[in-house]
């Protein structure tokens, strides 16, 4: 997989966006109406897009005293860790209201949004162990996973304003945080041994876990009026995921398997805002 595709369709997309800004700018400005209401309501609808990066750690614990893990397996701790990346897109739309602050120049605005999301993110263990394919009971097995989101909702904070070369034309930028959850599915396909006999032979498995995972967001981003009641927005955007932990024993075998995800994602949204 080429990891550096992501980015290039993400630096194309951004770079086609604010052409499209800076060529609406462009206009003259006596063809130009006021930037996007002072006060009221409204709905945005918008489209991102990203790049989602994910890194799993698995720390592969043998030394406890019941453990069938054989020597000169038994008693180690294997550490191990994969790393991904992948392009995400969407369609998302938010409610909000905007109010005005320091004499209408800046303007502070929230809401409320959803989006649906596609995209996954895969990664591979290369293998800890002592034997040659690493698949042997107690070892840190060479899995392959993927991490997708699917549904993301939260609210989100603007803080802008219309700078006078920017207001003749319609224009405003600003600045925005938010705090979100996200439907994430994490996919793991394995294959090893289950027996303190070596094998030759491995057995075969899937295992899936889904998690709300809490999500920061920082970014700015830039806004040109369309028309009476209509905005344009072009937003980059930062996600930060909460870290994820969680732990498998195999207490029969007496093993221990704690595994770790980070995420985080650097995106672009396109979008439109109908003001009332």
């Amino acid at each position: 997989m080429n990891r550096h595709r992501p980015r290039r369709a993400l630096r194309s997309l951004s770079c086609a966006a604010v052409a499209a800004v800076l060529a609406g700018w462009a206009v003259p400005a006596h063809a130009q109406r006021d930037p996007a209401p002072r006060r009221g309501f409204f709905l945005r609808v918008a489209l991102p897009t990203g790049s989602l990066g994910a890194t799993m750690q698995k720390t592969v614990d043998n030394t406890a005293p019941n453990t069938l893990v054989p020597e000169p397996r038994r008693g180690k701790v294997y550490h191990d860790e994969a790393s991904g990346s992948a392009l995400t897109f969407g369609i998302g739309g938010a409610v909000g209201y905007r109010v005005p602050l320091a004499g209408d120049s800046w303007f502070l605005e929230g809401d409320l949004g959803v989006a649906l999301n596609r995209g996954r993110t895969n990664g591979q263990f290369t293998g800890v162990g002592s034997s040659p394919d690493r698949r042997q009971l107690g070892e840190s097995w060479p899995d392959s996973w993927t991490y997708a989101k699917r549904v993301e909702y939260g609210v989100s904070v603007r803080l802008g304003g219309s700078p006078e070369g920017l207001r003749a034309r319609g224009g405003g930028v600003y600045a925005l945080a938010g705090a979100h959850f996200a439907d994430m599915r994490f996919t793991n396909h394995y294959r090893g041994c289950f027996s303190p006999e070596p094998c030759r032979e491995y057995a075969a498995g899937t295992e899936h876990r889904d998690s709300d995972s809490f999500i920061w967001v920082a970014g700015a981003g830039i806004e040109r009026r369309l028309g009476q009641r209509s905005s344009f927005r072009v937003e980059a955007r930062y996600r930060g995921h909460a870290l994820e932990e969680w732990t498998t024993p195999f207490e029969d075998v007496g093993v221990t398997v704690r595994s770790s995800m980070a995420a985080r994602e650097l995106g672009m949204t396109i979008g439109l805002v109908r003001w009332f």
